[in-house]
């Protein structure tokens, strides 16, 4: 029985505003098939954590990796605050954001029971989606575009960012630990439950398109979809919190720069949305696509190359303008994408045969009986 809870926990834990909105963004640039990528490399990617350790091998990474999968957590937490700000900005309503702060306050409260607290989320949440899918209208169902654009070049960044980033995750490395059985608690909380929450997703989304346009909460099964992310959002960050709260993240010297950053952020969401509205759209989808660039770019780029090495600084400053130019621009831009790719694996490749001859040198140097010459 301990499984059960562990995969409703690991559902709803990795629905957040990417699962739970990032396939609306997907879907009006490049159709139906950018929806079926996300959808496969999201479930296999957090699929495989359950798969791929030991027990031991799980705890050295945390160990090794402890900064980083912290961060991974601070981010986390912090874009769900901007996000919501953004949310409450498109529909010209703090509603989103008060219910948010409300759950995520109540879900920390209830940390110690977040488990069993996930079943009863993903049962409101399938309620939810049932309800939003059942209201869509004719108006709904055409989502707002202007024409799928080529996905060529961003199949393999999404790839990347979703087939590694998890490994930083802490909630999944917690659920692990907390498993008696970790595969068959990954194996049906992503290949059966996430993947049920991505068919809702699926079914409702014309509906979350209409957040970018319907400015109210009025119409349209919009209120489902809003408590949606409400109720994912607040639980997500309270796990996330759960992770934080006892780390360096919690002292003043390191908190107070990340709240900042936040309020400012968010600040400026709602700063937009009452004086340009306008912009409140490309605004929030820009600083959305930087966090999901943070996301699918820096963590893997650290898992391939053992941390901020001076060998994976380089990469990222290389990558970070060719995702600039390709992800956060996109359109006739999208190729750097494929640059970024190309030059990543060239430079694992290196990195690969650099250990390779550093491995071959040491064994020559240590072999029993060679002495040097003077």
């Amino acid at each position: 029985m301990r499984t059960l809870p562990v995969a409703f926990f690991l559902a709803c834990s990795w629905f957040w505003c990417i699962g739970g909105f990032f396939p609306v963004l997907l879907q009006q640039e490049f159709g139906q098939v950018a929806f079926l990528c996300f959808m496969v490399f999201n479930i296999v990617g957090a699929t495989l954590f359950g798969f791929v350790w030991s027990n031991d091998a799980r705890q050295r990474f945390h160990e090794r990796h402890r900064l980083p999968a912290q961060f991974f957590s601070v981010l986390v937490i912090g874009y769900h605050c901007i996000f919501m700000a953004w949310l409450s900005a498109l529909l010209h309503d703090p509603t989103p954001l008060i219910a948010f702060v409300g759950v995520s306050v109540t879900c920390t409260a209830l940390k110690q029971h977040l488990n069993r607290l996930a079943i009863v989320l993903f049962a409101v949440t399938a309620s939810l989606f049932l309800f939003a899918w059942t209201g869509i209208d004719a108006g709904a169902a055409a989502m707002p575009q202007s024409g799928p654009q080529p996905f060529t070049h961003q199949i393999l960044p999404l790839a990347l960012g979703f087939l590694l980033a998890p490994y930083f995750d802490l909630t999944f490395h917690r659920a692990y630990a907390a498993s008696a059985n970790p595969r068959l608690a990954f194996l049906l909380g992503f290949g059966v439950l996430f993947l049920a929450l991505l068919g809702g997703m699926y079914l409702a989304t014309p509906v979350f398109a209409l957040l970018l346009t319907a400015g109210s909460l009025t119409g349209s099964g919009l209120q489902a979809v809003v408590a949606i992310l409400v109720l994912q959002t607040g639980f997500t960050t309270a796990a996330h919190l759960r992770e934080v709260q006892a780390t360096q993240w919690s002292r003043s010297r390191f908190a107070l720069p990340a709240v900042g950053v936040v309020v400012t952020l968010s600040a400026l969401h709602l700063a937009v949305g009452q004086l340009m509205p306008a912009m409140t759209v490309p605004a929030g989808e820009l600083v959305y696509r930087g966090f999901v660039f943070l996301i699918g770019v820096l963590f893997p780029v650290i898992l391939l190359f053992g941390g901020l090495t001076r060998q994976a600084l380089p990469v990222m400053a290389f990558l970070t303008p060719c995702y600039t130019l390709g992800f956060l621009i996109g359109g006739q831009f999208a190729p750097f994408l494929s640059v970024a790719m190309v030059g990543l694996a060239v430079a694992f490749w290196l990195r690969l045969r650099s250990e390779s001859t550093d491995r071959r040198w040491t064994a020559t140097a240590t072999r029993p009986g060679r002495e040097s010459r003077t």
